[in-house]
């Protein structure tokens, strides 16, 4: 028979609960490659063509693991940039037949796996940094037992996964300290019209929103010491502000045991948030690359003004909002008459340039990325 303390163990041992879909762990992908022989060397041209080979496996994956990516405008420059940091993402190359043509080229094809896991690593912070560093705010609606924290688990490991991920953050004490009562109407009601307005008072490009609980459903002493039973569950979503676009709502949930209920409800809210915010944090960057899934249309371009006052940033923001082909505007910074704005335009920089200049601004610099102006105040 078992004991009272081994049975009451076994009652409030860690149960996790597999709530979300489980990610696909790798794709396989029929791959080519080809290159030329010169003066005979048939070794060389077999590892040029076997680069080319994994170069379009990866290709082949990054097109099946992103449905609706290649709609970006800047997406052969993702490529590259994926390429540069290829290596280990092809886990497995077999060689399914080779031949040399009548024209001396040397052919491979291959049947190759890419990791999903890792081609993610890689992908997502490439896509971020191609939109121009999105910024991110969290909002969380935590308690434990009914009673709400000092300070909230679920919102500091998203921010974490958030931060690593390369992502711009809105600190969750100022936007508090701010625009306290519009930041506790929306956490609290969690409506997705007061989560964009929120959004946009801190110019954040996607809201993470949260509901939290912790709830002791044991409690017994075993061997002298108090031992509780909390099933903590999370309900995490991710908002577009500029679209309303919800992406899928991440639910998981997760029983743990503690020396008290606040310890139980941390150990195991701490696990839900990391398996939720990893889940989100590239198909964000996606989402917003992605016109079939609600994203911003066009590309990101940083706009740094130098001697500009107050005033006239607002002026330029207003000018450029309002201006043809101009998507989003939004302000990073303004200190020391310096402004950094990102612009969303469906055109290029070039184009931008242009529209700049008609608003007074006087082009140092330009890049595919980033225009460098001065103010003529």
């Amino acid at each position: 028979m078992v004991s009272l303390p081994v049975m009451l163990l076994l009652l409030l041992a860690p149960v996790t609960f597999a709530t979300a879909a489980e990610p696909q762990k790798d794709i396989v992908v029929d791959a080519e490659g080809s290159a030329l022989i010169v003066n005979g060397d048939k070794a060389h041209a077999k590892e040029q063509a076997k680069r080319q080979a994994y170069r379009d496996a990866i290709e082949k994956g990054i097109g099946a693991y992103v449905e609706g990516i290649t709609e970006m405008k800047d997406f052969e420059v993702v490529k590259d940039k994926v390429f540069s940091k290829a290596q280990g993402l092809v886990t497995d190359f077999k060689i399914v037949r080779e031949w040399v043509d009548e024209e001396n080229v040397y052919h491979i094809r291959a049947s190759c796996t890419v990791s999903t896991v890792k081609l993610d690593g890689v992908l997502g912070p490439v896509v971020i940094d191609a939109l121009g560093n999105p910024r991110v705010m969290v909002v969380v609606d935590e308690s434990i037992d009914g009673e709400n924290p000092f300070l909230s688990t679920v919102e500091g490991e998203v921010l974490s996964v958030f931060e690593k991920a390369g992502y711009l953050l809105v600190d969750p004490q100022t936007a508090k300290g701010l625009h306290a009562r519009e930041y506790d109407l929306a956490k609290e009601t969690g409506d997705t019209a007061k989560l964009q307005e929120l959004a946009r008072s801190f110019q954040a490009d996607v809201i993470i929103y949260g509901r939290a609980q912790g709830v002791t459903y044991a409690k017994q002493k075993v061997e002298g010491v108090s031992v509780f039973g909390v099933r903590s569950q999370l309900q995490l979503k991710a908002i577009i502000t500029q679209t309303a676009y919800v992406l899928g709502t991440e639910t998981p949930e997760f029983k743990e045991r503690g020396t008290s209920a606040q310890d139980g409800a941390v150990k195991g809210l701490r696990k839900a948030a990391a398996a939720g915010a990893k889940s989100l944090v590239h198909k964000v960057a996606y989402s917003l690359v992605s016109g079939s899934a609600g994203g911003v249309p066009g590309r990101t371009v940083k706009v740094l003004v130098t001697d500009i006052g107050f005033s006239g940033a607002r002026t330029l923001k207003a000018g450029l909002e309002e201006a043809k082909g101009i998507t989003a505007v939004y302000q990073r910074a303004f200190a020391n008459r310096k402004l950094e704005l990102d612009v969303n335009t469906e055109g290029n920089a070039e184009d931008l340039a242009v529209v700049l200049e008609s608003l007074g601004l006087e082009i140092s610099s330009l890049t595919a990325n980033t225009i460098e102006a001065t103010a003529k105040e």
